[in-house]
């Protein structure tokens, strides 16, 4: 038996598209990184799987509802061409057979994400930036899309290319600023007839985020300020923290009550609080509300937040105590979570989480129980001296 196959069961017997996928890049990583180089046995095993899944691609795309699902199938196809790459070591180790099936499913991909492709094409330039004719281009791709989550990629990728977006000329952010005016005002209409989607409210999101890029360095427009202002109303954490994040860096005057609003949000405290700290407001901040341990169980919650993790706040959440290791502050907490991402022997049973004051949060979602000693202190060292 191969010493791959487990790895290759697991992909098969994978629940989601997204799973299979996540496994297929990890099974590369694997391969890529080996110190001892696969058998020509487990190439051949991984390759023939492989180039069948592949096969399958156009299948997936044909069926697929929405553009959410070929955004899976996409990065299913990218994970699928890598092993390919790594499998053979060369184009002319690859079945001749399978050469033209490949470049006929990466081809099939490429045009169904043009938006996405045009986008790294303008920006993925270490010599030029796009120019106002390069971005119009690009915005008479992403304006007739009737799906939300196709048109947010517009939004992701700017975000993704701020560095070259930062440097954009004055004529080519009046292009973005423009677009940017047009799309909060369609969705400010929907958001007040009932009828904004659940893509479109994740968009308002990106929006906010890109144009924190595209306004840093120039005049800001009042109407896409007052546009962004106006998203406190919908009283939406994630939404609202991104808001703030531009509106500070143009300098607008943001109500007490918006910044009260994201302090009492345990998900975005903490980022809220580091975020008016680098612009010297942290007095801003509610006083009751400055307590270490308070915004350090913020950024272990806005982690456990993450898709890849809880996908959800925890259902509970207790301080344990505090420690150091090799000079960074730790606070040490236990949760619980009926989440989904939790396997069931895990829902709802106390687990062990950690945030420290130089970005070192996170959870193995270890049972607490394992851990526990005759005292509170001696239970955090132990924490400390198995899993920090």
């Amino acid at each position: 038996m191969s010493t791959f196959t487990n790895i290759i069961n697991a992909v098969k017997t994978a629940e989601t598209l997204h799973d299979k996928g996540q496994l297929l890049t990890y099974l590369c990583h694997v391969l890529s990184s080996a110190k001892k180089k696969p058998s020509p046995a487990d190439r051949d095993e991984i390759g023939t799987y492989v180039l069948s899944e592949l096969e399958n691609v156009p299948t997936l795309l044909n069926k697929a509802e929405c553009y959410r699902q070929k955004d899976e199938i996409f990065g299913l196809m990218d994970a699928l061409v890598g092993l390919v790459t790594t499998c053979y070591n060369t184009p002319a180790a690859i079945p001749m057979d399978k050469v033209e099936m490949i470049q006929r499913v990466v081809d099939r991909c490429n045009k169904e994400r043009f938006l996405e492709r045009a986008i790294d094409e303008a920006f993925n330039s270490h010599v030029n930036i796009p120019d106002e004719a390069a971005l119009e281009r690009i915005l008479c791709m992403a304006a007739p899309l009737k799906d939300e989550f196709h048109k947010g990629q517009l939004w992701q990728g700017l975000v993704h290319y701020k560095g070259p977006v930062n440097r954009l000329s004055k004529d080519a952010r009046g292009v973005l600023v423009r677009y940017a005016v047009s799309e909060l005002s369609r969705y400010a209409q929907e958001q007040r007839e009932g009828t904004l989607s659940k893509d479109g409210y994740a968009n308002l999101e990106y929006i906010c985020d890109a144009a924190g890029y595209f306004m840093s360095h120039a005049s800001p427009d009042p109407e896409l300020v007052k546009l962004i202002a106006d998203l406190f109303s919908l009283q939406d954490a994630a939404i609202s923290y991104y808001a703030l994040s531009v509106l500070l860096k143009v300098k607008y005057e943001v109500s007490d009550e918006a910044i009260s609003f994201l302090a009492h949000d345990p998900t975005v405290a903490g980022m809220t609080y580091h975020l008016l700290e680098k612009h010297g407001m942290t007095d801003r901040f509610p006083t009751e509300l400055r307590d270490p341990a308070y915004l350090a169980k913020s950024d272990l919650v806005h982690w456990l937040t993450y898709p890849t993790e809880l996908g959800k706040q925890p259902d509970a959440i207790e301080l344990l105590g505090v420690t150091q290791k090799k000079g960074e502050t730790f606070h040490i907490f236990r949760f619980k979570s009926d989440s989904n991402n939790l396997g069931d022997d895990l829902k709802g049973v106390w687990l062990i989480g950690w945030s420290g004051n130089d970005g070192g949060t996170f959870s193995n979602f270890d049972r607490y129980a394992d851990y526990v000693k005759k005292t509170p202190q001696k239970t955090v060292r132990y924490i400390r001296r198995k899993l920090l």
